[in-house]
C-alpha cells in the first residue's frame, strides 16, 4: 500500500482516545412504532404512503459483508436489480423495474441520493464509486416513476444515508481480507462536542479482480458535522481500476477467468478522483419548515476504453429550497411541500485514439454544458386514519450546450444546444383497512434524458451532440396492499404497468467494440408483479424472502433491418427470487444466510443469445462487539456464493461480436475485524 494512502488512517487514530458506543439498527426486525421515510418530500409514515417503498437499517445494509461493492447494501429489496460486475472501472448496474439495465457504466434512469445530496448528475448519470460504503447506516428505496419528486428519474429513487454522529466519542478501525487479492482497511473517528456532532471516515480497498486485467484500487474519506439544524457533508475518493471487458459464449468456455485481449492490449480501465461538498439548513419559517441545500462536485477521469482514451474534467453544482407545512382542519389533515431546484453541470472533454494505452492523435475536443431547473409542489390529505392522498406537480426544463474546439478544414464546428423539458404529475391513493392492512394505487408519469455521454457518443464519430436521441418518457400505473399479520410476520405486495415511449437503447458497431452507443426504440412496457414478506420467529430467527417478475419487452422498435417488436428488453432478468435466514443471539452473535436466484437474461433486442439462470448462496457470521480490556471487538467472516456455482454476475446489453458475457467469481471468503474504543 502506498504510503500516502497509510496516513490518513494514521491521521485518525491518534486522535484523544474516546469511549466505546454501540450503534443499534432500528430497522433489522419489524417496527413496531411507525417508521417514517423522508425520500417522498413529505415526511410520512412508511404504511401510510401510495407508492412502492422499502427501507433497510443498519444490519442489512453492512453487518458481515465485505464491503466490495453496494449490491451487498441493496441485498433483497424487491423490484431493484443490482448487477456487481466486479469491475470498478464499471461500477455497479442498477435497474428498478428494468429501468437502468441499459447502463454499460454508472446508473441511468434512478436517482441517487446520499445523505440529501444528489450523486446524480443534472444530466441524469450517476456514478456510485465515491460513495463509501463504512459510514452508511440506512437505505430507502421508491420503486418505480419518481420525477415528480426528482426530476430526471424515470425508474426510481436510492437515497443512503450515513450513521449519524455519535452522542459520546468513539473511535474504530477495521481491517477486511479475503478471496481474490481483497484488503479492505478502514477508520472511524466521532463524537459530539456541545451542539457540534461530527464523524469522519477513511477506507483503502485493494483488490486483484477474479479475472486478468481485474485489479483495482480506491481510497475513499467522507465527513459529516451537525450543527443543530445544519449538515454539512464532503466526500473524496481516487480510485485506479483495470476492465477486463466481456468475453463471448466460446471464450467463457475456455477460462472464465480471462480478460478481452484488445483490452489488455489496449490498457482499458479508468483512473478518476472526485471531491464533493454539501450543506444542508432547516429552519421553522411561518408556520412551516424551510430547508435550504446546495452541492459542488469537482471529478477528474482518465478513461482508455479499447478504440479511445477519454479525458473527462467536470463541475458541477446546485441548490434547492423546499417549504413544508401541515394545517388541520376539523378531521382532515393537509400536508404540503413546495420547492425549486437549480443544477448545472460543465464538462471538458477530449478523446485521444488508443495507441496501446497510450494517447494518440485528438479526435473530439468539446465543452459540454448542462443546465436545469425544476418546480414542484406536493399535497397529503388525509380527511382521517384510512384514507390518505398524494397529489403532485412538477416541471423541469433542461438545456444542453456543447462548443466544438476541434475545428478545422476537415471537420466542421459542431457546437449546438439542445433543449428538452417535461411536465410531470402524479396522483396516489391509499386506503386503510384497519390497523394493519391498507391498500394503495398510483398514476405516475416520468421522463429521463440522454447523458452528455450518450449525446456526444456518435457513431458517425462526429462532435458534439445526437440531435436524434431524445429523452424517454413513462407513463405507470400501479395498484399495492402492505400489511402485518399477527406482529411477525409484514408483507407488501404490488403490481405495476409501464409504458416507455422513445427508450434508450444501447449497441456497438464494427469499427468501435466495446464502446456504445444509442438510439431511441419507439415504445416499451414494463409489467411487473412484486412481492415480498418478513418474518420474526422465536429464539433470535429470521426469515425475509422477495419475488419480482418483470416481464419488460418492446412495444414497437424497428431498426433498418429488423422488426422487433415483442422481444424481451435485453439486460433484466424476468423471474428473481431472493430468500435469507438470520438469526441473533442475546449474547451478540449473529448468522446470515442468503440466496438468489434469477432467470436466463435476454443480452440482444433480437434475443438471439441469453446469460444461463443462476443460483448464488452467500453465508456470514460474527459478533456485534465484546468487550476485551478498554476495547471492543467485533470479529465475522462469510462466505460469497457458497456453492461455487459458474455464473455471469451481468451482461453488456448489444456487444459487438457476441461479447455479451461478464462472469461472476467463485466461492470466496472473507474475515474481517472491527475494534473501538
Amino acid at each position: 500500500m502506498k504510503i500516502s494512502r497509510i496516513v490518513p488512517f494514521a491521521l485518525l487514530l491518534v486522535t484523544a482516545p474516546l469511549a466505546a458506543q454501540e450503534v443499534k439498527d432500528s430497522v433489522a426486525s419489524i417496527q413496531v412504532e411507525p417508521l417514517v421515510v423522508t425520500v417522498l418530500r413529505t415526511p410520512i409514515a412508511s404504511e401510510r404512503a401510495p407508492f412502492a417503498i422499502s427501507a433497510l437499517g443498519e444490519a442489512e445494509v453492512r453487518r458481515g459483508k465485505a464491503g466490495v461493492g453496494l449490491d451487498e447494501a441493496l441485498r433483497g429489496v424487491v423490484g431493484v436489480q443490482v448487477d456487481n460486475r466486479y469491475n470498478f472501472a464499471l461500477g455497479e448496474r442498477i435497474s428498478v423495474r428494468g429501468a437502468g439495465a441499459r447502463s454499460q457504466f454508472g446508473v441511468r434512469g434512478v436517482k441517487v441520493l446520499v445523505d440529501g445530496i444528489p450523486a446524480t448528475m443534472p444530466d441524469g448519470q450517476t456514478t456510485l464509486n465515491h460513495v463509501n460504503f463504512s459510514p452508511l447506516g440506512r437505505v430507502e428505496v421508491v420503486r418505480g416513476p419518481a420525477s415528480v419528486l426528482y426530476g430526471n428519474a424515470a425508474g426510481g429513487v436510492l437515497s443512503f444515508e450515513t450513521v449519524p454522529p455519535p452522542d459520546h466519542p468513539f473511535r474504530e478501525v477495521g481491517v477486511t481480507a479475503g478471496s481474490n487479492g481483497l484488503l479492505r482497511l478502514s477508520g472511524t473517528a466521532g463524537g459530539t462536542m456541545g451542539d457540534v456532532g461530527y464523524r469522519v471516515d477513511v477506507s483503502h480497498l485493494g483488490y486483484d479482480g477474479y479475472r486478468e486485467h481485474n485489479a483495482a484500487e480506491t481510497l475513499h474519506a467522507s465527513a459529516r458535522i451537525d450543527y443543530r439544524a445544519l449538515r454539512l457533508t464532503a466526500g473524496f475518493v481516487d480510485y485506479d481500476a483495470q476492465n477486463p471487458g466481456a468475453l463471448t459464449a466460446a471464450l467463457l468456455e475456455e477460462d472464465r477467468r480471462q480478460a478481452f485481449g484488445n483490452n489488455v492490449a489496449q490498457r482499458t480501465g479508468e483512473r478518476g478522483r472526485q471531491a464533493q461538498l454539501g450543506a444542508t439548513v432547516r429552519h421553522g419559517v411561518a408556520g412551516g419548515e424551510l430547508e435550504v441545500a446546495a452541492f459542488g462536485v469537482v471529478r477528474e477521469v482518465d478513461n482508455p476504453i479499447p478504440p479511445t482514451i477519454i479525458d473527462l474534467d467536470r463541475v458541477a453544482g446546485g441548490a434547492r429550497a423546499v417549504f413544508r407545512t401541515a394545517n388541520a382542519a376539523g378531521t382532515w389533515t393537509l400536508r404540503w411541500t413546495a420547492g425549486i431546484e437549480l443544477e448545472a453541470q460543465r464538462d471538458d472533454r477530449q478523446n485521444f485514439v488508443n495507441q496501446a494505452g497510450e494517447r494518440g492523435a485528438l479526435t473530439l475536443d468539446q465543452r459540454e454544458r448542462v443546465a436545469g431547473i425544476g418546480g414542484f409542489a406536493h399535497l397529503v390529505a388525509s380527511p382521517g386514519e384510512r384514507l390518505d392522498v398524494l397529489a403532485g406537480l412538477r416541471y423541469d426544463a433542461f438545456s444542453f450546450a456543447v462548443d466544438d474546439r476541434l475545428v478545422d478544414a476537415s471537420d466542421p464546428d459542431d457546437s449546438g444546444s439542445r433543449r428538452m423539458g417535461a411536465l410531470s404529475p402524479s396522483l396516489g391513493v391509499r386506503f386503510g383497512l384497519g390497523a394493519d392492512h391498507a391498500l394503495y394505487a398510483n398514476l405516475t408519469t416520468a421522463f429521463a434524458t440522454p447523458t452528455t455521454t450518450e449525446l456526444a457518443n456518435r457513431p458517425t464519430g462526429a462532435g458534439g451532440f445526437n440531435p436524434d436521441l431524445e429523452p424517454e418518457r413513462t407513463r405507470s400505473v400501479e395498484a399495492g396492499a402492505r400489511g402485518a399479520l399477527g406482529g411477525a410476520i409484514a408483507y407488501q405486495i404490488s403490481a405495476y404497468h409501464m409504458r416507455i415511449r422513445e427508450a434508450l437503447i444501447p449497441f456497438e458497431v464494427e469499427s468501435a467494440p466495446g464502446r456504445q452507443y444509442f438510439r431511441n426504440a419507439g415504445t416499451a412496457i414494463h409489467r411487473g408483479v412484486e412481492a415480498s414478506a418478513r418474518v420474526d420467529l422465536p429464539r433470535g430467527f429470521g426469515a425475509r424472502v422477495a419475488y419480482t417478475l418483470t416481464d419488460a419487452r418492446f412495444d414497437r422498435y424497428r431498426t433498418d433491418d429488423q422488426v422487433l417488436d415483442g422481444n424481451r428488453i435485453p439486460g433484466v432478468a424476468p423471474h428473481r427470487l431472493e430468500a435469507a435466514v438470520s438469526w441473533e443471539g442475546d449474547d451478540g452473535w449473529f448468522v446470515d444466510l442468503e440466496g438468489r436466484r434469477l432467470t436466463a437474461i435476454p443480452t440482444d433486442d433480437a434475443n438471439t443469445a441469453e446469460s444461463p439462470a443462476y443460483t448464488v448462496v452467500d453465508v456470514r457470521a460474527g459478533h456485534d462487539g465484546f468487550t476485551l480490556g478498554s476495547v471492543r471487538i467485533a470479529p465475522f467472516a462469510g462466505v460469497s456464493n457458497l456453492l461455487d456455482a459458474e455464473y455471469n454476475t451481468a451482461v453488456t446489453v448489444n456487444a459487438f461480436g457476441g461479447r455479451y458475457f461478464e462472469p461472476g467469481p467463485g466461492r470466496a471468503v472473507h474475515v474481517g475485524l472491527r475494534v473501538g474504543r
